[in-house]
């Protein structure tokens, strides 16, 4: 610098006083500390598992956003199930996994915002959160899923899963999508072409549902794939884990209202109900009926609405960040949906002003949210704009989900009263509880213009018109528990003498278990008494467990792919047909199972695939060969190997006995 050179300003650390710089270097010292701790217990394989799960747990809730440890389930619950699934939206990442990284991330600020304060201990202090009685519903609620869904986490080889998988068609399909995420590192539709002139399949289906099951893998499992047998198991475990999930953010959500916060006589049969809708009614079919990424989104809904409500102001950060990820969480799992999350996330606004009190803080995570929520919907567009049908919503085809048209008015028009009819002191809760009612009412605008427009193509109600129905009966009925716990809110919050206390919890008790029984008889073993369970979780937890002990046959599938992969001999272009005498199988969906197992479901196969005429095949398997060897002159037919010589009889085609390959 010359002598006439003006004098730079004094940046950075000069600027900083001593105090400020000794908090720096401490603050930076517990991130090193931290986050060094977990990179190594995640590398070493102390960190997967059960015990991996557990330490992500913690360190989620460890998050300030409340001193309530029900709103930090709700508020964290929606934030990871919202936003991480953007850390698998853009192009593979090689390394230690991008879970691994979170982690590593949020254990170093948390020790950062410690290290930072002038008396760490009292941080320390603030990363563990008050607990009420109430509190106790959230690890009760664990409990009871845990046990409801034993099934799906108790198989132990890849057949049982496989068997478990085979309850319902779309299984194939997600499957195939989280196991593309695990072993290239990113969503379908962000992948390269697979060549040829191929396109994937599902680059078309946003994948927000199976970023988070692949996210649960990775944080059990590490980030590296395993056989096929690890992965299926993976994958049976992180879905029922999901299930779980989705209701102890709901639950949670509800024990955060103040009527039931105060009031756990209350809150028992409330949460009962609340769980029996997910695990054994409306929502049960999440995991038995292939519609988790559905059952995920309304539950978003729900929690959108649930985070809204009481909150303490309109742009407080927390919530802003919470209900943006529960409405983006929605656009990249079921984007119909929004008709109720849109609404639902709007109730934060309530009661309109004239002039908005922004603190630095608001702003800047409002202006955030807003602009990725924004970029986030784009993106869905972009992908949906891939779809290959013109009308996709109208499409005739795929299985009626099973929505009860008397509990759908139920819940609609029950909350719609009750929303206009409750009462209460507080005018901004008031307000809020008015602008609820607009959830059920978007819901029915949408089931009637779904109505109209499937009527008009098809002369019915088709598949998305039927699974919206659904969608908006599970909402409703959650949601109509709300109205009635603020019109309970007369209720004094402590009884006023032992015997009381004694009556209303006995009281409180029974009605939960009443509850449980509202979607049909939920005990299992009483069928030779004429006594037989008719709920759908009850019955499918039935199936389930017969499924573990007999395995269906075709479920060998699983053990016949790995042993080809085991040895190399995956063909490029090959096609699975699963002749076996009885003709049990589905023969499309064998097909659609061997692509996803071995990873080449391609939009070209899935038509191949389609094309097999199932009324042909239940009379001669050979049928499905011959469909598969005319679709290309390099399509490969595998068949199990103990029928190959009746398919190449059946055939009386020599020149094509190379193309017909048992496994």
């Amino acid at each position: 610098m010359t002598a006439s050179s003006p004098a730079l300003p004094v940046v950075g650390w000069e600027r900083l006083s001593a105090d400020s710089r000794r908090r720096l270097v401490t603050s930076l010292v517990y991130a090193a500390v931290a986050g060094g701790v977990v990179l190594a217990g995640r590398l070493s394989g102390l960190l997967e598992g059960g015990v991996g799960l557990g330490v992500a747990v913690l360190l989620v809730l460890a998050v300030p956003t409340s001193r309530e440890l029900s709103r930090r389930v709700l508020i964290a619950g929606c934030a990871v199930l919202g936003w991480v699934p953007l850390l698998w939206l853009g192009p593979p990442v090689p390394g230690v996994g991008r879970v691994t990284i979170a982690l590593v991330v949020l254990a170093g600020a948390l020790a950062a915002w410690v290290g930072w304060s002038d008396r760490p201990w009292v941080r320390v202090q603030q990363l563990v959160p008050r607990m009420r009685l109430v509190d106790a519903l959230i690890p009760i609620t664990v409990v009871v899923g845990l046990l409801q869904l034993a099934p799906w986490l108790r198989a132990k080889t890849a057949a049982q899963s496989l068997g478990l998988l085979f309850s319902a068609w779309d299984h194939s399909a997600h499957y195939a999508m989280v196991s593309m995420i695990r072993h290239h590192g990113a969503t379908v539709d962000a992948l390269p072409e697979p060549g040829g002139g191929f396109r994937w399949q599902f680059e078309s289906y946003p994948q927000g549902f199976h970023a988070l099951l692949v996210s649960i893998m990775e944080l059990q499992h590490g980030a590296r794939p395993g056989d096929l047998q690890a992965e299926l198991l993976a994958y049976s475990q992180a879905a029922a884990l999901m299930v779980v999930l989705t209701a102890v953010i709901v639950v949670a959500g509800l024990c955060v209202l103040a009527p039931l916060r105060t009031r756990p006589a209350v809150a028992l049969p409330v949460a009962a109900y609340v769980t029996t809708i997910f695990y054994v009614g409306p929502a049960a079919t999440a995991i038995q009926g292939a519609i988790g990424n559905f059952t995920l989104a309304c539950a978003l809904c729900i929690a959108a609405a649930l985070v809204a409500l009481p909150a303490p102001r309109a742009l407080d950060p927390w919530s802003v960040l919470a209900i943006g990820g529960a409405v983006v969480g929605v656009a990249f799992t079921w984007v119909l949906m929004l008709a109720l999350a849109v609404p639902a996330a709007a109730l934060v606004l309530l009661p309109p002003r004239r002039r908005w009190r922004w603190s630095r803080s608001a702003a800047i995570v409002t202006a955030v949210v807003a602009v990725v929520t924004a970029l986030c919907a784009w993106r869905v567009l972009v992908i949906l704009g891939r779809v290959r049908e013109s009308d996709p919503l109208t499409i005739p085809s795929g299985g009626v989900p099973p929505v009860n048209l008397g509990l759908y008015v139920v819940g609609a028009l029950g909350l719609l009263a009750a929303c206009l009819l409750v009462r209460h002191r507080t005018r901004t809760v008031q307000q809020r509880l008015r602008g609820l009612a607009l959830v059920p009412v978007c819901g029915i605008a949408v089931t009637i213009g779904l109505a109209v427009a499937q009527i008009d193509a098809n002369y019915r109600l088709s598949y998305y018109g039927y699974k919206f129905m659904l969608g908006v009966e599970i909402v409703t009925l959650v949601l109509l528990v709300v109205p009635i716990a603020y019109a309970l809110a007369r209720l004094p919050v402590r009884p006023r003498s032992a015997g009381t206390a004694l009556r209303t919890g006995a009281a409180s008790l029974v009605l939960a278990v009443s509850l449980t029984q509202v979607f049909g008889f939920t005990l299992l073993g009483f069928g030779p008494r004429g006594l037989v369970a008719s709920a759908p979780g009850a019955t499918a937890y039935a199936a389930q467990q017969t499924t573990l002990v007999v395995t269906p046959s075709v479920a060998d599938l699983a053990d016949r792919v790995a042993e080809l992969q085991r040895t190399g001999r995956v063909p490029a272009n090959g096609f699975y047909v699963d002749a076996r005498t009885d003709r049990s199988p589905d023969p499309i969906l064998m097909a659609q199972w061997y692509l996803a197992l071995t990873g080449t479901w391609t939009a070209e196969a899935n038509d191949v695939a389609s094309a097999i005429d199932e009324k042909a095949y239940r009379r001669q398997p050979a049928s499905a060969v011959l469909t598969i060897l005319a679709s290309s002159s390099d399509a490969v037919a595998l068949v199990p190997r103990e029928y190959r010589a009746a398919i190449l009889a059946d055939l009386d085609m020599p020149i094509l006995e190379d193309r017909v390959i048992g496994v």
